[in-house]
């Protein structure tokens, strides 16, 4: 773990025109929320002003200072969109001759292997003079126009996701390889043979291709390293700014060859090596652990996770606080949360959600839920201890076997369905090693041979890679050396090497706890007292201060949108108001036409009572702007109930699902402490729950909480008449009690907070929340973050609700003792 303890910056998507006010709101927002800082990061930029103008870069000096005024890191993203490289399509635009070139093998009829080249208008991540001109727009284009004080206090520099070719691999899409007109040249001077006779087996068998595609990808990842990395590391470096990087198919050693070869080699020379961790749900052990390795073998000050992109709009604290502690544990000390928008439009719902945390609904319990991460991450084992042993990753055994045809089926996003290759065979039984390894509780570090070979030095009966020094290597299946002799030398220097699960004998079973081999096993916590339930009432369940209902538009012939929904009379509809995320051309409701006013990036118009008196329909029309969203996301926000007209039912132990649709009613009782049902499907504020709870004595002595049961909720606060207790969310739903709290009677009041999920879904996606959520799922395009068998179109009949829900009784706990 960092020695500084745990970090938390924003990905700060800045997706609408940049103005002063409004970002530096945004900027307090972020810091109330607890936050350490945020990455500039121009997303969806709509070149208000013009993408590195004097303008926009005065404006960022304001910014820059403004964080620096409240405490407040800032660093900045290098690029206008993503992958990094570009400078927002400038660099293409400076040199219109760019291209990134590939090799591909096709076998012909004869069995022979014909080779063919092609090439895409795009930045080659191998043109060390692209990077430079990369470089002087943006890195110095920031140094040169904001104001001396303000790129003085700059952290940093963040890079995204530049790997081979154009920052995605082409070889998963299409089997070609990438390639440069420099490597016959480079691979001569480096191996001493041409390399176009061997070109045919880097896609077929035959003498000596393990030897030729193990030195083939081995030279395209230091091209990669001298080409972007390099430049851009000894830049940061000379202007005193940290410069952190990740790169993308970090998740097995299969999946990253074809991205970036090896990300050992590259993050070796990033100041602060970075990962990205996508997701809601912990991954597996092998990629955070390379971060984590890389920082203390180049004795760097810590390590950094880009966290939980496309996690969806139902991470709750209790999921954000496992997948970070998970992080924290492989020794993850600073995070970028991704990302926080700075308006919340369609495009942005949309945008590999969550908006976190300026749009979740439970924003409120954001800095209570750093401080208790940053307490129980504290509490775990310090990976700067001495470690068990050093993995040896089989990058090159990988790379001897991996045949660009297998690329294909794997999962783009995250590299699962490896394929039953040679190749792919390795990789897969090294991760599951790495697995059996955390299992085991085994303090494990991880490098690669070629680091071995070239970085590692022998000395007083160690191991040391860089400032590491490893007393046990562990070499697993597949690995491949160019020296016959390396373990033979490990053991003579009295390095202990491991192969297969040599490991089990050498370690034992350390089952549960990721600790040091010389750690002693601490005594059992004492168990603590059963949970006394005090004499209480049923809960009184209260509405939220005010119902939303979203709009599901319809395209009409004529070109505009339109919606429909009943009026249940008697219905009071009181200051009923059109919401949406997006200007339009037009407003109507029940024919007449609304005048729709900007507000904090939304466009909302009150509905005349007039409208609805009497009316059994309501009825909503929009024309779009011409060039602008063409579906709006839009919401009637008012005191009503959304009764769905027809039933509801369980769609798994987290969601409720019905297939509506909805009608505007009277607001009535609360069915079973269940909101959803209720009228409140789409809610995004907090509704009260009450009860009075007597106890037959007091509360003293040991910590005391009390514990909410039957609950099913984002998070919730607590109060006991009228002293707030504090947040509490699942799985515990805990919240300590004060001290001498007297007997008899007292009211406990439950603010009960709604998934996000519930407000902007996607809710028509057959699966509802998911895990990970892309914006594809919202159009209902099957796509990588879809399960393996999901249909091609993956909207249902059916809408879908993270359930919302208080029915338990409360329980009085003893905190001691866990």
């Amino acid at each position: 773990m960092n020695s500084r303890g745990l970090r938390f910056l924003s990905f700060w998507s800045i997706n609408d025109e940049l103005k002063t006010e409004p970002l530096r709101a945004q900027l307090d927002e972020l810091k109330a929320a607890g936050l350490d800082g945020v990455i500039f990061h121009p997303r969806f930029y709509p070149n208000r002003p013009a993408y590195m103008s004097e303008a926009y870069l005065d404006i960022v000096s304001d910014l820059v200072l403004y964080a620096k005024s409240i405490g407040m890191e800032f660093w900045l993203y290098d690029e206008n969109g993503w992958p990094s490289g570009t400078a927002g399509g400038e660099v293409l635009a400076r040199r219109p001759d760019s291209t990134y070139k590939w090799v591909k093998g096709t076998e012909t009829a004869n069995g022979e292997m014909r080779i063919s080249f092609g090439s895409k208008f795009a930045v080659s991540s191998f043109d060390s003079e692209t990077t430079r001109l990369f470089i002087d727009i943006t890195h110095e284009g920031y140094r040169k126009g904001l104001k001396p004080e303000a790129f003085d206090y700059v952290t940093g520099f963040f890079a995204d996701e530049v790997a081979f070719l154009d920052g995605h691999g082409i070889t998963v899409k299409t089997g070609a390889l990438p390639w440069n007109d420099r490597f016959p040249e480079m691979y001569e001077e480096r191996y001493g043979e041409a390399l176009f006779p061997l070109l045919p087996l880097l896609f077929k068998e035959g003498d000596g291709f393990e030897r030729v595609r193990a030195r083939f990808w081995e030279m395209l990842t230091d091209a990669l390293v001298e080409g972007f990395y390099k430049p851009i590391g000894e830049w940061c470096a000379a202007h005193g700014k940290r410069f952190t990087a990740h790169l993308k198919g970090e998740e097995n050693p299969f999946f990253q060859l074809s991205y970036s070869g090896s990300c050992f080699r590259v993050l070796k020379g990033v100041e602060t090596p970075a990962i990205d961790a996508l997701e809601r749900y912990p991954g597996n052990n092998f990629y955070p652990r390379i971060a984590h390795s890389v920082a203390v073998q180049q004795g760097r000050n810590g390590c950094l996770a880009e966290a939980m992109g496309g996690s969806g709009w139902g991470v709750s604290p209790e999921s954000f606080a496992n997948y970070i502690l998970w992080l924290a544990g492989h020794g993850i000390g600073e995070f970028v949360l991704h990302l926080n928008q700075f308006r919340l439009k369609t495009q942005a719902i949309q945008d590999w959600p969550p908006s976190m945390p300026s749009h979740l609904t439970w924003k409120e319990a954001f800095p209570e839920l750093l401080a208790s991460v940053k307490e129980k991450a504290s509490r775990l084992p310090d990976l700067r201890a001495e470690p068990d042993a050093l993995v040896v990753t089989p990058t090159r055994g990988v790379a001897a076997l991996f045949d660009p045809a297998d690329a294909g089926q794997m999962n783009e996003h995250d590299g699962s369905s490896v394929p039953d290759s040679a190749s792919g065979r390795i990789s897969n039984r090294f991760v599951e090693l790495v697995e059996r390894l955390h299992a085991e509780g085994i303090h494990y570090e991880l490098s690669e041979e070629r680091a071995i070979e070239e970085d590692g030095r022998i000395e007083d009966g160690k191991l040391w890679i860089g400032r590491r020094a490893y007393r046990s290597v562990l070499v697993p299946e597949g690995c491949r050396w160019n020296d016959p002799e390396q373990e033979r030398r490990l053991r003579d220097a009295g390095i202990r090497v491991l192969g297969g699960d040599d490991w089990r004998a050498a370690f034992g079973g350390r089952r549960g706890a990721i600790v040091p081999a010389s750690a002693e096993a601490s005594a059992p916590a004492p168990a603590a007292p059963a949970p006394v339930i005090p004499e209480q009432s049923e809960w009184a369940c209260e509405a939220p201060r005010t119902n939303r209902l979203s709009v599901e538009f319809e395209a009409r012939p004529e070109g505009s949108l339109g919606a429909e929904y009943e009026l249940a009379q008697p219905v009071r509809i009181g200051s009923l108001t059109l919401v949406l995320h997006d200007p339009v051309a037009s407003a109507s409701v029940n024919g007449q036409e609304l005048g729709l006013t900007e507000e904090g990036g939304r466009f909302a118009a009150r509905v005349p009572d007039e409208l609805l008196a009497g009316q059994t329909k309501l009825s909503v029309r929009v024309v779009p702007a011409p060039g602008g969203e063409p579906r709006p996301a839009a919401f009637l926000l008012g005191s009503f109930a959304a009764r769905s007209l027809s039933p509801f039912a369980e769609k798994d132990g987290r969601q409720w699902k019905t297939e509506g649709p909805f009608a505007l009613a009277p607001i009535g009782e609360i069915e079973a402490g269940n909101w959803i049902v209720s009228g409140f499907p789409f809610a995004g504020e907090p509704a009260t729950a009450r009860k009075t709870a007597t106890l037959a004595e007091p509360i003293g002595g040991g910590r005391r909480a009390l514990q909410l049961t039957g609950i099913e909720a984002a998070a919730a606060y607590v109060r006991v008449g009228e002293t707030g207790l504090g947040w509490c969310w699942g799985p515990e739903w805990t919240v300590g009690l004060p001290e001498g709290l007297p007997p008899g009677e007292h009211e406990i009041a439950v603010d009960l907070y709604p998934s996000t999920f519930n407000v902007y879904g996607p809710h028509r996606h057959i699966d509802g929340d998911r895990h990970l959520t892309s914006p594809a799922q919202y159009a209902g395009e099957k796509n990588f973050a879809d399960r393996p068998d999901a249909p091609e179109r993956t909207l249902g009949k059916d809408w879908h609700f993270a359930k919302w829900e208080l029915t338990g009784p409360v329980r009085i706990v003893s905190l001691d003792g866990e």
